[in-house]
């Protein structure tokens, strides 16, 4: 090589690599952690030693990586890389060749590429615990709302098949309930969904914070206001037509099928209940203002942007 420098760091490699088996056990998760952070150190030395004639083709390859692993400081990089090669790499000769100063120009932004790497690597490994404990706690919690949801139909459901008819017509506050269940349900879907997109993006700080009960729970109460809000703003009859429920008309339909008899020769009445059309619509525009967080304020928006035209008008 004929710098000292790099020859002892060339030969620091070769030692740490020939010890490396006996350092470190092949255990997996999470006890070879310590292994994989020698593993990035040995890689940064490597690249203090790299020849100069590689330094553009695994500059470009880590930035490359960099950009499908889609890490935050990714876009930075490739401005970085964008930067630097027109002033580190001389293109007047064939094939090109570096700028005196080229070389300690590109290994720097190599270094800086590797760590950038490397962090999100590891940030990855010490977040996929945090993540799934994220992740059944938001499942378990929407399998309750949900259940919640399809408590009034179970109820139904187990009266017929026991013999006790269900009166449907004492249950006024199944609108609420459907729309609140419902809300609660939407909001707990829509984290989940939003957390599995964008684990990549959040900090570590972010993904604890997201495993909290607090945070979740918080979630689902916004979820639940907002359909609360929904409710009584389809029931007061500001919007009409097709997509809006007509509250007069929510319950349940009843549908009757032929007698089946059984093979003792039992008759067997066979019903089937099921929301109708305005339930249904309550339903779907429920589970949507728990789902969308941007619901309820543009229709609160809108609300305000009429009163102010129509106090305008007087």
């Amino acid at each position: 090589m004929g710098d000292p420098a790099r020859e002892a760091l060339f030969t620091e490699l070769q030692t740490s690599m020939d010890n490396f088996p006996k350092r470190f056990s092949s255990s997996g998760a999470p006890g070879n952690h310590g292994a994989w952070t020698e593993a990035y150190r040995l890689e940064r030395v490597l690249a203090l030693i790299e020849p100069e004639s590689n330094l553009v083709a695994e500059l470009k390859r880590q930035t490359a990586e960099a950009v499908e692993e889609r890490i935050p400081a990714a876009s930075r990089l490739v401005a970085a890389l964008e930067t630097a090669l027109p002033l580190a790499v001389d293109t007047s000769h064939s094939p090109p060749t570096l700028q005196p100063a080229g070389a300690p120009m590109l290994r720097a932004l190599l270094l800086q590429t590797l760590e950038e790497l490397h962090w999100n690597s590891q940030r990855k490994f010490y977040a996929r615990p945090i993540q799934k404990s994220a992740t059944y706690r938001i499942v378990y919690l929407g399998i309750g709302a949900f259940l919640l949801f399809l408590f009034p139909y179970g109820y139904i459901y187990i009266g017929i098949f026991t013999g006790h008819e269900p009166v449907l017509a004492s249950w006024s506050g199944l609108p609420l309930y459907t729309a609140l269940t419902a809300g609660l349900f939407g909001a707990f879907f829509s984290r989940l969904l939003y957390l599995q997109q964008n684990w990549n993006a959040f900090t570590l700080g972010a993904i604890m914070d997201a495993r909290d009960f607090t945070s979740i729970l918080l979630r689902g109460c916004v979820g639940m206001t907002g359909a609360a809000i929904v409710y009584f703003f389809l029931q007061s009859g500001a919007m009409n037509g097709a997509l809006f429920p007509k509250f007069g008309e929510i319950g349940f339909d009843q549908v009757m099928f032929p007698p089946a008899r059984d093979p003792q020769g039992t008759v067997i009445p066979i019903r089937l209940f099921f929301p109708n059309g305005a339930l249904a619509m309550l339903v779907v525009w429920c589970f949507i203002a728990g789902f969308s967080e941007r619901l309820v304020p543009s229709i609160l928006e809108s609300t305000e942007t009429s009163l102010g035209k129509l106090k305008d008008t007087k």
